[in-house]
Order: structure tokens, then sequence, then C-alpha cells
């Protein structure tokens, strides 16, 4: 019986055990099985895999994926936000591979990836599914266009979810440390949503014989298992409607509620208003380099993110600054005064001013 096999025929297993407290631990061995089977099917479309036409270098400062299903508007969008001259068309499947662009913001450069449209059970391989999501994965942030007259926002994040990527989300408050004796020890800071029998078994299933697990955050099973796997992508994400110069303002007003932004990528509204978007979404922070009794250099900003240091300013920046490095003086939000002498470990905060004081060589 192949991986594929097992799977469905775990899933229906699992679909069949009803949901209480009784079958609990035999659901979480259900669905840790489930999972540890689709890890293993993707470590072996990633050894064995024909990715031809998806493997697509990152460049610039950050990498945006443009996901969503045919016909939405991707290409058009690419076009608008970058110097990328993706074909586009009023039918399905335009795009057929991977068309990059870069898009220049803020002084950041920022590689947008319109992926080719998504179809139901892509996270199965349909329709090239395997290679889509895999440049997904490897994205800083994921845009999700839609478009008003079927919008499908649930399937599209629910694919994403089938394939191990979680929207908007960080990595479960958990620690496991394997130990030499003793068996698996539980505790935790907050009341759990799981039994410790179920999560001894889960953890028995992956492997763990001695471990101590520390638990901080109220997790359900699927949030546990996801805690466990290896293979789990954290990425946030950014929801925008596309073609609104075509509906109406009631139609309007309903999609504002429940998504970021609502955009037209033919007529360049909003446009300005998500770029903007992508940038906080991506974390990054500008910094403006000075040298000693000149004005800081605004237009080529240094692109960070946010909680890094001036140390990780001096590796970002080229030559041996960190070998040369004495101090740093910063004017800007994340000093006390203007000018502030500061070490290598001091968080760096958005249009800070830094001048380095390095050594002679």
């Amino acid at each position: 019986m192949g991986i594929d096999d097992r799977i469905q025929e775990l899933e229906e297993k699992l679909h069949e055990t009803p949901v209480n407290k009784s079958t609990e631990t035999e659901r979480g061995r259900l669905k840790a099985r489930i999972a540890e089977l689709k890890e293993e099917k993707q470590q072996k479309q990633k050894g064995t895999g024909d990715t031809s036409g998806y493997a697509v270098k990152k460049r610039g400062d950050a990498t945006v994926a443009l996901v969503g299903f045919p016909s939405v508007g991707k290409s058009t969008l690419l076009n608008a936000l970058t110097n990328a001259e993706s074909e586009t068309g009023e039918y399905e499947f335009t795009t057929l591979d991977v068309e990059p662009g870069m898009m220049k913001h803020k002084g950041a450069n920022i590689q947008i990836l319109d992926v080719p449209g998504l179809i139901g059970g892509a996270a199965e391989g349909k329709g090239d599914g395997t290679q889509v999501l895999s440049v997904v994965r490897n994205a800083d942030l994921v845009l999700i266009l839609l478009d008003p007259e079927e919008m499908r926002y649930e399937e599209i994040t629910q694919e994403l979810y089938n394939a191990d990527i979680r929207l908007n989300k960080s990595s479960p408050d958990m620690k496991i440390e394997k130990k030499g004796k003793g068996g698996i020890n539980i505790s935790s800071t907050v009341d759990l949503d799981i039994n410790e029998e179920t999560i001894r078994d889960i953890m028995h299933q992956r492997g763990y014989v001695n471990a101590n697990a520390v638990i901080r955050e109220k997790v359900g099973l699927d949030r546990f298992i996801d805690g466990l796997m290896d293979n789990r992508k954290y990425v946030p994400m950014i929801s925008a409607v596309n073609k609104i110069d075509q509906i109406d303002a009631g139609i309007r007003k309903e999609f504002k509620e429940e998504h970021d932004l609502l955009i037209s990528a033919e007529t360049g509204e909003n446009l300005d208003e998500l770029k903007d978007l992508m940038f906080e979404g991506l974390s990054l922070i500008r910094i403006y380099m000075k040298k000693k009794g000149e004005d800081p250099d605004r237009d080529e900003p240094l692109i960070l993110r946010e909680g890094d240091t001036v140390g990780d300013a001096l590796d970002e920046l080229p030559g041996d600054m960190r070998d040369r490095f004495k101090a740093a003086k910063v004017t800007g939000d994340s000093s006390k005064f203007p000018e502030q002498k500061v070490g290598t470990d001091h968080e760096l905060m958005d249009e800070d001013i830094l001048e380095l004081n390095l050594r002679h060589v």
C-alpha cells in the first residue's frame, strides 16, 4: 500500500471517529500518523519530484508569493506593481510557470512571484500543486488575491493548510527536550485543551521515549501536533479583493470588513496602500546610514527586519564591518536621545539613523 492510500485510509478512520473526550487519544494518534505520512511524502517529493519551471531564486530584500485560483488577475497585478511583463488574458491558466517581478517600495526591493493558479487538490499534487506550493512555502509573505465574483477564500486557505503552511500564525509556544531516562514529563503554564495521556501517546508515536515537554500555550490536538512536526511553515498573509471597479458600494463594504484591502489591478486603485501593507506584513524596517559630519542617506536605506540589531546591520553591510566595529550612534525611535552611543546588541527601529565608528585597517 502506497503513502497516498495509507493517508486516505487513516483520514477515513478519522472521519468515522466521533469527536468527544473518550476518543481524544485515538483521534490524536490518527492525526499524528497522518501528519507523519504527509511529511514523509513531502520529503520524497523533494528528493525526486520534478520542479522544473518552479525553481525561482530568491532575490531582493524579501519575497512575496501572489496566490489565487485561476483568472483572478494575478498577472495584471504583478505587471502593475513591478517591472515584470507577465502574459495576461481573460481565460484560465494564463500563467503556467512562476513569473517573478521586483517591486521597489520605501527603499526596499521586494520580489513578487506570480505562481500558477491553484486548483482544488493542489496540496495532493493536482495541477502541479506540489511544485506551486513549494514556492509558496519559501516566501516571506503570502498575498491571496480574490475575485469578487467567485471568492473561494476558505478553499485557498484550506489548500495552503493542507500543504502545512500556517498563515498569520507563529509556531506553538512549546519546547520539547529529549533526556536520557525518566519517561515523558509534561509541564504547562496554562490550562490545556488536551489531556496528558493524549500528549504522551502522540509524543511516543513521534519517537519520544524520554523527554521534557514544556507548554506555554493553550494548544489543541492540531496545534500540538504542529509543534512536534518539522515541516510546518509559518508565513504572514494579506488578503486582497481585486476588480473592485466592477462592484457596487454595498458589496465593497461587506468585502472590506472581511479582508485586508480592496484593489483594482486594472485601474490602480489602492495599489499604493497594498504596497504599504506588504512592507508592513514583511516586518521590514529602513535604516538610514550616516557618515561622520554628513547627512544620512535617505535615498538608499539599509533594509532590515523588525527585531534586528546593530550587529545584524553590520552583517548585512559589505566588507568586514563587524571585525572593525568600535561603537555606533543611533538617532530615532530606538534611541533614548539623539546620537545615543550603542553596541552591537542594540535593537533598531524603522527609520533610525545609524552612524558607525570603525577601526581603520
